[in-house]
């Protein structure tokens, strides 16, 4: 799995610190995410999504052979 987290989290100036602890986890957490080491909760998925203002569908891309 890839993400577009970093991506979106420049467009609105967050900080991996400041979007953990919206969405309510460590900042490691968000680093994981970015480097796509850790499949998130669908509640996770959601909450990042919604700080973002994206779709979950925008910000993490599933790729075929997984």
């Amino acid at each position: 799995m890839r993400t577009r987290i970093k991506e979106f989290r420049a467009k609105y100036n967050l900080t991996q610190a400041e979007l953990a602890e919206k969405v309510g986890v460590r900042r490691e957490t968000i680093v994981f995410l970015e480097k796509g080491k850790y499949n998130p909760s669908l509640r996770l998925a959601h909450d990042i999504a919604v700080v973002l203002k994206a779709s979950i569908d925008d910000l993490f891309i599933f790729d075929e052979e997984e």
